[in-house]
């Protein structure tokens, strides 16, 4: 960290609104292009940038101009991103609102290209499960089956029926993190999977 910076980090302390614009300059369009990696929706890593510096401000007193302040910067953001995406996975409307600004995106042809390889990435998921939680997932998600109607069919209680389904989407979910550069598949299909994950 430069001097420069370190001079703008007391200044902030202070309360100076002028070493907080730059320093908002300063890092807002590498901060822009970094939320995109993980969720590439403009509208929300614009969000999530006002809402991190606007953190930075209100705990300007306890930043340390002595530390990397680009390193706790991208940690904020990083935990701030994972926060958000969480809330929005667990709450219907938000997932909904997020899963529209995606579709409108997809009319671009490499966009709708990317939909197709990530919709190619979950059923290979899907079947590497084990054959039994395979089967629970399927009549689950493509059948639309409740726990109980699908205990039945398979001759096993509700618990187990609801044990597949936690794990199947745990492992799904990790497929996708290993598989690809973000956690942006995860959110394209976290309502299926929340979906089917619950009682």
């Amino acid at each position: 960290m430069g001097n420069e910076e370190a001079v703008l980090l007391r200044k902030l302390q202070q309360g100076d609104a002028e070493a907080f614009i730059t320093l908002y300059n300063q890092y807002y369009p590498s901060l822009y292009t970094y939320i995109l990696h993980f969720v590439n929706v403009p509208e929300f890593a614009e969000d999530a940038l006002q809402e991190v510096f606007i953190k930075i401000w209100e705990i300007r007193e306890r930043i340390n101009p002595a530390l990397s302040f680009s390193g706790y910067l991208y940690r904020i953001t990083r935990n701030h991103v994972f926060k958000s995406i969480k809330k929005i996975t667990a709450d219907e409307a938000l997932r909904l609102q997020v899963m529209q600004q995606l579709q409108q995106q997809a009319n671009d042809a490499d966009t709708r290209l990317l939909w197709k390889q990530y919709e190619t990435l979950l059923h290979e998921a899907i079947r590497q499960l084990p054959p039994q939680r395979q089967k629970v997932f399927r009549l689950c998600r493509e059948e639309s089956k409740s726990y109980e109607e699908v205990a039945m069919e398979l001759g096993i209680s509700r618990n187990t029926v609801k044990e597949h389904m936690v794990l199947a989407v745990k492992s799904i979910k990790f497929f996708f993190y290993t598989n690809t550069d973000g956690i942006l598949p995860f959110l394209l299909f976290s309502g299926l999977l929340l979906d089917q994950s619950r009682p």
